[in-house]
């Protein structure tokens, strides 16, 4: 591994290795965990700018062995789309972290918040920088689970735990299809490895089950990506932090569904399915959440329906996977993580001083916030794709590759590229620069420190600077991307200029921003329809409610508060488990069993162990019953030890000594015994018991069978200790290998021994009356 190879993991893990130590070095002073998160933002952007150094067109696999047998590994793949995501994550991180330690209040949890946002951030790099399916995998749940906390900051109010909560049951939901997409693909082309899958296209499309996991992987990516109907998460998400907003749902997390478009692309971009749906998706995103930008009183609301608008429009590029397209999508992702990233610190900015995000209280806030106003204008500006700024380049890119499709779809694009221009020249002309309102807002309004203006004004300028020079920045980053994604190490050249001469596609772009002008200062935004009844977030509110209502009913179905109803559950399950393996099997008849494979002293054991269960049952008073129990489990250790197993004999004498003495310190706490139940309820239960009896022996005995004729059961412990668990101490080896899951249940017996006696000891104390 190379010098400049190894720093792309090490940007992966530095975040978590910080997050981790965090609380920590700021244990004193939690105002220095804005700083030590914005020096390892810091660093891990210089690990992924070393990383870019070594060229972003090469490709190279660093293996990190998971689970070998199963073709699982957490792989790091350096290429040029990696890298491209990877600095945009980790500048736009370095951005973030050092606004955020200006914008939190020092009575809020840094801490807390520095930590989420650094394990975020190293999630976020996992999934770019991930060369395996279920690596991949893994780090997109845990931008999930993270963005869940990130979301929920504000965890006292009801709005952002719904919002946090929306947006991990979306995510995740669409995480569970994409997983199982990702297996399917995995076994067809027998591999994990993206880089392998990709060269075995062709397998895969020949599959009859390739149409299935490339529709999974759709829902995936279109969940991730806030596209229809899967939308409703983002707006809601905006209960979050300004920081949190800017960070995740404009230039990180939103991204890693096109991320996956792009990577996959060259793999399922030959299966039919794969280019209509997005580009249909995309279309219809573009354009319905450009409708309901334009209806937004909440500046926060506005831009979350702006950014699910603009996710649409670069999921149109990618969809038809050619090199061309690819590339002016992933420059769009540069420009709108710029203007939409500076857009959201700003509206922060603005919140911040004015205390408000309500348009109907903020109008005309130039005169008081001109610095604020004027970088706010620009990133507008850019979004609307107003020349000679960077928005403008590849907007005219997407309305060039829009024009040749079905002239339906073109109409509809182009549409949502009026209502673009509309919501953007809205905010700048009712916010920015409208009539002041004496409101107590506006009143209070004044301009930011410049620890809150810095961010977001050099997002502002990348914006700016993407615009004349993109062919020099913008350009280098998406043709080197497009060639790692497509494989042939032949970049596509992309002509980017301000001026291409009168073109088609400027006509529309000059038409589209006329229009919007017209929408923005008409009273056209006013009159945009609400959305349908059955909308995504009704229809979300419906199933939770659905399944809530559901799980309550079976909860009380069997949550009776009834030890032998519980009792009874468990033992029917697992009746019901081991029918199930039997059926599969065939249902096998057990092996021949002599007597003369037994002693006749572990048959007086067995006969008084089952003799004590008898009586146990048969009991008429709680001491002869608690006594013949315990009678019972001391003749199961004694057969234990006889039958070779001194650990199980050992657990099984301390858990029954335990449980005897705790049944016997109880009796002062427990009722008045009652009447005995009725034959009808004793032949119920004898009935579950017979029955897990005979599962229980009949499965022992199959599993007996199945061993064959081989040596004892110690031998083949002996002989491959070693050579399979690759281990020489026999003992540790049989008890964390061989028999791991039994070491797991006997650590699971004592543990629930211990709190069991906790809880009688405290009872006992007083010092809870229910435990």
């Amino acid at each position: 591994m190379g010098a400049m190879t190894g720093l792309l993991p090490t940007a992966v893990l530095l975040p978590y290795a910080v997050a981790a130590l965090l609380p920590l070095v700021t244990e004193r002073r939690s105002k220095s965990a804005g700083r030590v998160a914005s020096v390892a933002a810091a660093a891990t952007f210089l690990c992924v700018l070393g990383a870019a150094a070594g060229g972003l067109q090469q490709s190279r696999l660093l293996l990190f062995p998971w689970a070998p047998q199963l073709k699982l590994s957490f792989s790091v793949l350096c290429d040029g789309l990696s890298l491209l995501f990877a600095l945009l994550v980790s500048a736009v991180g370095v951005v973030v972290a050092t606004y955020a330690s200006a914008y939190l209040d020092e009575s809020e949890n840094r801490r807390r918040f520095f930590v989420y946002l650094l394990l975020f951030m190293g999630s976020m790099l996992g999934v770019v920088t991930a060369g395996n399916l279920i690596s991949l995998f893994v780090f997109w749940e845990l931008t999930s689970v993270t963005s869940f906390l990130l979301i929920g900051f504000w965890h006292e109010t009801d709005r952002s735990r719904d919002g946090a909560l929306k947006a991990l049951v979306v995510t995740s939901s669409g995480g569970l299809a994409m997983l199982v997409g990702f297996v399917i693909t995995g076994i067809v082309c027998d591999s994990f490895e993206i880089p392998v899958i990709v060269s075995r296209a062709e397998v895969l499309l020949q599959h009859p089950l390739a149409p299935a996991a490339t529709a999974l992987v759709v829902i995936g990516a279109l969940t991730k990506s806030a596209q229809l109907p899967f939308h409703l998460w983002l707006p809601s998400a905006m209960e979050a932090p300004t920081p949190v907003s800017a960070y995740l749902h404009a230039a990180t997390m939103v991204k890693a569904g096109l991320f996956l478009a792009a990577r996959l692309g060259p793999l399922f971009g030959g299966v039919p399915l794969w280019t209509p749906v997005l580009t249909a998706v995309g279309v219809a995103t573009m354009t319905w959440a450009g409708l309901l930008a334009l209806r937004q009183r909440d500046l926060k609301a506005l831009l979350a329906f702006s950014t699910v608008s603009q996710l649409g429009l670069i999921l149109v590029l990618l969809a038809p996977a050619e090199p061309e397209t690819t590339a002016a999508g992933l420059l769009h992702v540069l420009n709108h993580a710029a203007f939409k990233g500076a857009l959201f610190l700003l509206v922060g900015v603005i919140e911040h001083e004015a205390h408000t995000r309500d348009l109907a209280r903020l109008s005309g806030i130039a005169r008081t916030m001109p610095v604020t106003s004027a970088l706010a204008a620009v990133a507008a500006l850019s979004m609307a794709g107003v020349p000679p700024l960077g928005g403008f380049v590849s907007k005219e890119l997407f309305i060039e590759h829009v024009l040749a499709l079905h002239p339906l779809l073109a109409l509809v694009a182009c549409a949502g590229a009026v209502l673009t221009a509309g919501y953007c020249l809205a905010f700048i002309r009712g916010v920015l620069f409208g009539h002041p309102r004496a409101t107590p807002a506006a009143r209070a309004a004044h301009e930011a420190p410049a620890a809150l203006l810095w961010g977001p004004g050099l997002l502002v300028v990348a914006a700016v600077v993407l615009g004349p020079w993109a062919q020099v920045l913008g350009g280098a980053l998406a043709e080197g991307a497009t060639a790692a994604v497509a494989g042939t190490g032949e970049a596509p050249h992309l002509h980017l200029a301000l001026w291409h001469g009168l073109t088609p596609s400027l006509a529309v772009s000059a038409g589209a921003i006329v229009l919007g002008a017209v929408v923005a200062f008409g009273p056209w935004s006013r009159r945009v329809p609400e959305p349908p009844v059955l909308g995504a977030d009704r229809v979300y509110a419906w199933l939770l409610e659905r399944l809530e209502r559901s799980a309550r009913k079976v909860t009380q179905s069997y949550m009776s508060g009834l030890l032998w109803r519980y009792n009874a559950v468990i033992l029917l399950v697992f009746i019901a488990a081991a029918a199930v393996s039997l059926a599969v099997a065939g249902w096998p008849i057990p092996g021949r069993w002599h007597a003369r494979d037994a002693h006749a002293f572990e048959f007086v054991v067995a006969a008084a162990a089952a003799t004590a269960a008898l009586g146990a049952c048969a009991a008429r008073t709680r001491l002869a019953a608690i006594l013949a129990l315990g009678a019972n489990g001391y003749m199961l250790a004694v057969l234990f030890g006889v039958l070779g197993a001194p650990d199980l004999a050992l657990t099984q004498v301390m858990v029954e000594t335990v449980s005897v003495a705790l049944f016997l310190a109880a009796f002062a706490l427990l009722p008045a015994a009652g009447r005995r139940a009725d034959r009808r309820v004793r032949r119920r239960h004898a009935a579950v018991s017979v029955m897990f009896g005979v599962t229980v022996a009949w499965s022992v005995f199959v599993a007996r069978a199945m061993r064959g004729g081989g040596g004892s059961i110690s031998e083949y412990f002996v002989d491959n200790s070693v050579g399979r668990a690759g281990g020489h101490n026999v003992v540790n080896v049989i008890l964390v290998d061989f028999r791991g899951l039994d070491t797991l249940g006997e650590i699971s017996v004592l543990a629930v021994a211990a709190l069991a006696s906790f809880a009688v000891i405290a009872v006992a104390r007083g010092r809870r009356r229910t435990v």
